[in-house]
């Protein structure tokens, strides 16, 4: 039987086990990591919060880029909406204006052959105003019974703007004051109107009485 103080291989085993030991405790203690790879150092604090300010802030820039498109899509759509509902109410204004004077001409046209009557106002004999009158009541609308009065209620456009309903207006020889005359406009350049003493309502160019000054007034 051998002890440990006469066998050499025991001895040498723990030699070489407790100089491994002392050397662990020398590289713990130079700060180098036992198992690490060479030249491996950990990651500073500082270069972390770098890397997770940059992440938080290109997340923010995104989504600040995704509300702002969105933003734009919900202005864009909203456009769209008001400009489609300026359309709708002005296709409704169109078409309310256009069956209002479609009452008043298809009034006027029934006057057709009655005579010319100063100061009457239908529905058997009209005078120009009267006549007027008359057929803008089919639209609810009360004019005064004065041609000059009707100038004065009414909005001042230019002959190129006349449109059906509007009225026309006539001033003997050109000359200033109230209109001595007035016609109801139907379109193509003709007016139905009562002329004048000894003649009938009827239709006829807004350019018949070539010596007066002629101007257009629409109904509000």
């Amino acid at each position: 039987m051998f002890t440990e103080r006469t066998h050499p291989t025991r001895l040498r085993l723990r030699r070489t086990v407790a100089g491994v030991c002392l050397a662990g405790v020398a590289l713990s203690t130079a700060g180098v990591a036992v198992g690490s790879p060479a030249g491996a150092a950990p990651v500073a604090a500082d270069e972390t919060a770098r890397v997770v300010t940059a992440t938080k802030e290109r997340s923010l820039d995104a989504a600040r880029r995704v509300a702002e498109r969105r933003a734009s899509v919900r202005r864009q759509q909203v456009e769209v909406a008001q400009a489609q509902a300026a359309v709708f109410l002005a296709d409704l204004a169109a078409k309310a204006q256009a069956d209002r004077v479609g009452a008043v001409l298809a009034k006027g046209d029934t006057a057709l052959g009655r005579p010319y009557v100063r100061g009457a106002s239908g529905p058997n004999a009209f005078d120009c105003s009267g006549f007027t009158r008359w057929a803008w009541q089919a639209a609810g609308v009360e004019l005064p019974h004065y041609s000059g009065a009707q100038w004065a209620m009414a909005e001042k456009i230019s002959i190129d703007e006349l449109q059906p309903g509007d009225l026309v207006f006539y001033w003997a020889g050109g000359a200033g004051g109230d209109p001595s005359h007035v016609g109801l406009y139907v379109g193509d350049g003709q007016m139905i109107h009562a002329p004048g003493s000894g003649r009938n309502v009827r239709y006829e160019s807004i350019w018949y009485w070539s010596s007066a000054r002629v101007a257009a007034g629409r109904v509000g």
